[in-house]
């Protein structure tokens, strides 16, 4: 996937629909009210301001997961990269393959629904969604979110020599510890990895998978 120019479009109009009255407003003098019209340039500015209180006071909706182009290319990313690796610690070659998530509902989402029912070599794929702690459970591919970046010092050392492959989305992550990291390279989403600190989780990692990464860190 990353060696084919994958062009992704994702629109999002934001659409902000509002109904005026005749631009007319009353003013009561005693008992009776005149109507008096709004001077123009008062409304376009009424007009011009409007919307942008209405996105600092409305909190913004998470993503559709259905529409998270991200979360879809992640997603695709994790189940080709788990298929050209190769785990050393032989008890990571039987049972469930398990990917845990830290974060990222829409990723988890696209996951279940897209290889929740697939296999890695004869290993049926198990997705979990991990609650939001350093005190992660053993897992193959371990990812954390955007939103959970605090969590990875921790996370880095409690995997230190453990069999997981840890994946993340920050500039700095490969030097920081992490195998493999998303970055976004000319608005496409590619992902870097570092051969060091594979060899360091006993993970062995595919000559295709090298070939194809935006950068290796060798």
């Amino acid at each position: 996937m990353p060696n084919k120019t994958a062009k992704c479009r994702v629109v999002t109009p934001l659409l902000c629909s509002m109904e005026f009255g005749s631009g007319t407003r009353s003013v009561r003098h005693g008992a009776k009210a005149t109507p008096c019209a709004m001077p123009a340039t008062r409304l376009f500015r009424i007009l011009l301001l409007t919307p942008f209180f209405l996105f600092a006071t409305v909190p913004q909706q998470p993503r559709d997961a259905e529409k998270d182009t991200t979360a879809i290319l992640q997603a695709n990313y994790l189940y080709n990269i788990a298929k050209l690796v190769e785990w050393k610690d032989t008890s990571k070659r039987s049972g469930n393959f398990v990917i845990g998530i830290i974060g990222s509902e829409n990723l988890y989402q696209e996951l279940i629904k897209q290889y929740g029912t697939r296999t890695i070599g004869k290993q049926p794929i198990e997705i979990r969604k991990l609650p939001r702690s350093a005190d992660v459970e053993s897992c193959h591919i371990l990812f954390v979110g955007r939103s959970d970046l605090a969590l990875l010092p921790d996370i880095y050392k409690r995997m230190t020599g453990k069999p997981t492959m840890v994946v993340t989305e920050y500039a700095g992550a490969l030097e920081d510890g992490a195998v493999v990291n998303f970055v976004k390279v000319d608005n496409l989403l590619k992902y870097e990895m570092s051969m060091i600190n594979a060899q360091k989780h006993g993970l062995v990692m595919g000559l295709t998978l090298k070939n194809l990464a935006h950068r290796v860190e060798e």
